[in-house]
């Protein structure tokens, strides 16, 4: 009974985990929305530099990438907001 209980724990550990395949899916959303990023940066009229962060919501096999310019000394609200919204779409 004790070696059911273990696995039964271990099971219910790794069913929050990704897959290789789900791995595979996330690194081609990111790799999506990185080939975006200098384009969206271009039209939102952002010279100089910029920071770009990473956020996944949610885990496992339903987790998305998302992407979002942060406003800074080179970056007006506006700018980030218009990155933002055209790296995520």
């Amino acid at each position: 009974m004790k070696l059911l209980g273990c696995a039964a724990g271990a099971l219910t550990l790794l069913a929050g985990c990704m897959t290789a395949t789900d791995q595979d899916r996330v690194g081609a959303e990111l790799a999506a929305t990185d080939s975006k990023i200098p384009g969206c940066i271009e039209a939102a009229g952002i010279t100089g530099q910029y920071r770009v962060r990473t956020d996944f919501l949610g885990h496992g096999a339903g987790a998305t990438v998302l992407r979002s310019v942060q406003p800074g000394p080179n970056v007006t609200e506006a700018q980030a907001s218009q990155a933002t919204s055209c790296i995520n779409t």
